[in-house]
């Protein structure tokens, strides 16, 4: 593990994963085995990705040229992060991401370790998921501290 700082660019990182699903991009790098991975997925509006968790923490930025917010589910409630917005998933907390129907955003994620910790684990059939509806776009959280000390007394 280096000592220094580095800057790992796009044309000289060691891409873990390239793929193209449907029309959203997603671009994997990687620095150092085991230290951190990250990427860009660039959302399609209706595009989402199922309920899921990983074997490593989660930090998701939405991108500020985004048209859009994204919307993520988790605590059986969508949520939505507009750009700018970072969100932070402890290891193993189960979430999902959708677009918006008329908007798409972007986001950058990076994981607390290597691509095969980061790697998506399921936790529902992915085909059994559906995007956000428009009338859940309009009734989506928007998550402040208070709210979530709120939530946590109920439980």
């Amino acid at each position: 593990m280096s000592t220094k700082p580095y800057i790992v660019y796009p044309n000289t990182a060691k891409s873990v994963e390239v793929g193209q699903l449907g029309a959203v991009v997603n671009m994997c790098y990687i620095n150092e085995p085991g230290q951190v991975s990250f990427g860009a997925i660039d959302y399609v509006p209706g595009w989402f990705i199922a309920t899921h968790h990983h074997r490593t923490w989660e930090l998701i930025i939405i991108d500020n040229s985004s048209d859009g917010p994204g919307y993520t589910f988790f605590d059986e409630c969508w949520w939505r992060a507009d750009k700018g917005s970072g969100i932070f998933f402890p290891k193993g907390f189960p979430h999902a991401w959708s677009a918006g129907a008329m908007y798409g955003f972007k986001m950058l994620w990076i994981y607390g370790g290597s691509h095969e910790e980061a790697g998506r684990i399921y936790d529902i059939a992915p085909q059994t998921f559906q995007p956000i509806t428009p009338e859940e776009e309009r009734a989506a959280l928007t998550w402040t501290p208070e709210m979530e000390w709120r939530r946590a007394l109920k439980h």
